[in-house]
């Protein structure tokens, strides 16, 4: 496609994501797929629920969540971005007691990832305006509400996030497509409290090759929605140029036409050359019927036209503005693309003539939207929300330690010791006093839920084993008549007397309620099932008694009971535990998930990220060729190495010699590999003693670098000397260098919450 092409392709995508009613467009494909996907993904509203929840709390803190975000108001435009932009990314940051959950579409973030494929960092981007009362602040880059734009940038990683604020427009990159090396505005650096990094990534259409490709929902077929864009603008044209009759007559065109002015003149030789008199215009022709008024754009005739003749003809002449073929072939093209993006065109049901047949035919539509459901929620949201619950977990343990008065050992740092001895030392005590500790807040843990009273001041979730989250329809989009709904009771009864459990049967009946939650609805009893299972246990019983009553045929003197081949004891067996669970159904308990998928920082880096340090124990990316570290290409032998002739330099530093690698490999589980189209981040992520700016200025140590301003006008670090503010009290430095605005607070955590949970 030509760049033009491509620039009213995108112009098309921009109309439907951000709907835009100013940008022309003719085609209503994007937009009649966007609303149908829409309707079958989110229907009549989407709940989301721990799969496991003994106390209850769960629920209630998901339900909070999407209530204060307004989570149902922005899931219609997260979709439309999500399906146009082929993928996205949730982002979720605590904000005193609440959370602040973002969606970022494909042109706001960077994802960067490990060789593991979980992403070692992120980077953000959005507005927001700002009320400035500052004389020419209010001019320039102001919204229609009166605020100024400003533009913000996070760096997330798992121990820090770097903010920039800046009146200038961030950009990831610049028009070469390198970094960008603009000056960023005011930069603030906070501790990342929870240890890893609180992002989702979502796709859509993934290729064979794995994770961190999603593609537009509608880029394979842009070729053929410009084509149908090209078809239905003629169309357009031509009804528009031929709507209107045009009149055919034999008679001269001013016996027809009526003068809608008495003071028009008719035209002239002179006036149609161009001459006029002084106190009149010319009444040069320039309209195709001359200077007779229209009315809606149709030439005003007389209601009756005198002295006609037998042989005048005065008529009007239709044209065809779209031919029967044109329009059958508009049609069948928007049918087919409808078809290839997995929906059905709303406007043609030719294949299907009952309800039964057109609720069938929306089938498609219903698997396709349900497999973009689970693109965007089970690998997405939900475990954005079991990111959520984990940390509530881990909040609970912290705030009832001090609760009940239990003081959590602190892990020892190998770089606050000299001798490794001596860590060696401390690091066991710590392990048995973490051990120690462990088993005391579990014990206090334990006589505290079977007393049901919690102490004050313990925020958080109660730890419930797995953290996983999963979601549901709250309503279908064709809601079952009540007819359906017998229909499938009588289906439950059926299963039920096969001897289906009533948990599997009543599937059919709620499938939208989890197994949990269709035992909680058994608080009575099927009396049918127990009936009719009291009258089989009283049957075996009775052929047990005739069994009993008659003598075995080969030996007379015992009773046909005696014989093994006969033993219906099982039976009976069998019917009592059938009766007993059907008597007795209760949920299932999960021990823990352990949170496999979550990359979390280590203790000690946990403990790091708090006094401000970098972390050491995260492990760097070690590909050879693309890193410095050892390289263990080839097999182990000697030349295979990424140096010159073959030799593994190593680091650089060492000598040719020094670089052979020898024979020895390592493991495949020990060297991952990135995953298939994934951005590798291999740069160093530390930025504490060095030059984070995006050339390499801003030392947070004035005394390391120098310190150049911020482009900003309004940034202190523009000219210190001018503004108060433009040093900082607590450090001395100027406000705009990195870290000035959160030297003095490194090391505190986000404020818990203050609610009081219930006791369970």
């Amino acid at each position: 496609m030509t760049q033009s092409g491509d620039n009213g392709f995108n112009q098309i995508l921009t109309a439907a994501k951000e709907r835009r009613g100013n940008l022309s467009v003719d085609t209503m494909i994007v937009s009649s797929h966007l609303s149908q996907m829409r309707m079958f993904m989110l229907r009549r509203g989407i709940e989301f629920y721990a799969e496991q929840d003994s106390y209850g709390y769960r629920k209630e803190f998901l339900a909070k969540v999407c209530e204060q975000n307004m989570l149902d108001m922005k899931l219609d435009s997260i979709v439309d971005y999500f399906l146009c932009d082929g993928q996205g990314l949730f982002y979720f940051r605590p904000s005193g007691d609440d959370y602040q959950l973002l969606y970022f579409p494909k042109e706001n973030y960077r994802a960067y990832r490990d060789q593991e494929g979980n992403l070692s960092s992120v980077i953000l981007r959005y507005t927001f305006n700002v009320q400035e009362n500052k004389g020419f602040d209010n001019y320039p880059m102001s919204d229609q509400r009166g605020g100024k734009k400003k533009y913000i940038k996070l760096q997330v990683y798992k121990d820090r996030i770097e903010q920039t604020i800046s009146d200038e427009k961030i950009e990831f990159e610049n028009s070469l497509g390198g970094p960008q090396v603009s000056l960023p505005g005011q930069v603030e650096t906070l501790t990342n409290s929870l240890g890893f990094i609180p992002a989702v990534e979502i796709f859509n259409y993934m290729d064979c090759t794995g994770e961190a490709a999603g593609n537009g929902e509608f880029e394979w077929l842009s070729n053929q929605i410009m084509f149908h864009n090209d078809l239905v603008q003629n169309v357009r044209k031509n009804l528009k140029f031929f709507g209107n009759p045009t009149l055919v007559s034999s008679r001269p065109k001013h016996d027809i036409i009526e003068s809608g002015d008495e003071n028009t003149f008719r035209p002239t030789i002179s006036s149609q050359a161009g001459f006029s008199a002084i106190g009149r215009s010319s009444t040069r022709v320039s309209e195709p019927f001359g200077g007779a008024s229209m009315l809606d754009g149709q030439v005003k005739i007389p209601r009756v036209v005198a002295n006609v003749e037998p042989t005048d003809r005065i008529s009007y002449l239709t044209p065809d503005s779209v031919s029967g073929d044109q329009n059958m072939y508009v049609k069948q093209y928007r049918q087919e693309i409808r078809l290839a993006l997995g929906g059905v065109d709303d406007l043609d049901f030719q294949a299907a003539g009952t309800a039964y047949e057109i609720k069938t035919l929306y089938g498609r539509v219903a698997a396709t939207a349900e497999k973009k459901a689970r693109a965007m929620f089970t690998y997405g949201l939900c475990r954005l929300f079991a990111l959520m619950i984990s940390h509530e977990e881990r909040m609970f343990n912290e705030s009832f330690s001090v609760a009940i008065g239990l003081e959590k050992p602190v892990i020892p740092l190998i770089e606050d010791y000299q001798d490794p001895e001596e860590f060696q030392k401390q690091n066991e005590k710590y392990r048995k006093n973490f051990a120690k500790y462990e088993r005391l807040k579990n014990e206090a843990l334990s006589a505290i839920l079977e007393g049901g009273e919690m102490p004050p001041g313990v925020t958080g979730l109660i730890p419930d084993g797995s953290t996983q989250v999963d979601w549901r329809w709250m309503g279908e989009v064709f809601e079952d008549s009540s007819d359906e709904i017998l229909q499938n009771s009588i289906v439950v009864r059926n299963l039920q007397e096969a001897g289906v459990g009533s948990i599997e049967a009543l599937k059919y009946l709620f499938p939208s309620k989890t197994d949990e939650e269709r035992s909680a609805m058994l608080s009575g009893f099927p009396f049918r099932v127990v009936q009719q299972t009291q009258q089989s246990i009283s049957q075996f019983i009775g052929l047990l008694g005739n069994l009993y009553q008659l003598p075995h045929p080969q030996t007379p003197d015992k009773p046909l009971a005696s014989d093994p081949n006969l033993d219906i004891t099982g039976f009976l067996y069998r019917s009592l535990d059938y009766l007993r669970k059907e008597l007795s159904y209760s949920g299932k308990y999960k021990p823990s998930s352990n949170d496999t998928g979550i990359s979390k920082l280590s203790d000690a880096d946990i403990r790091r990220s708090g006094l401000g340090r970098a972390v050491r124990d995260e492990r760097l990316p070690d590909i050879p060729g693309l890193t410095n570290g050892p390289g263990t290409s080839g097999s182990g032998l000697p030349g295979a190495g990424p140096g010159s002739a073959g030799f593994g330099t190593g680091t650089g530093q060492q000598s040719m010699a020094g670089g052979v690698s020898g024979t020895e490999r390592k493991f495949e589980y020990k060297q991952p590999l990135p995953g298939p189209g994934s951005l590798l981040g291999v740069s160093n992520t530390d930025a504490s003693g060095t030059y984070p700016g995006s050339v390499g200025f801003g030392s947070p140590n004035p005394a390391a670098s120098p310190v150049f301003g911020s482009p900003d006008l309004q940034s202190p670090s523009f000219n210190p000397g001018l503004s108060a503010a433009g040093v900082s009290t607590a450090t001395g430095r100027p406000g705009g260098v990195p870290g000035a605005a959160n030297a003095g607070s490194a090391g505190k955590r986000r404020v818990s919450k203050s609610n009081q949970r219930r006791k369970s």
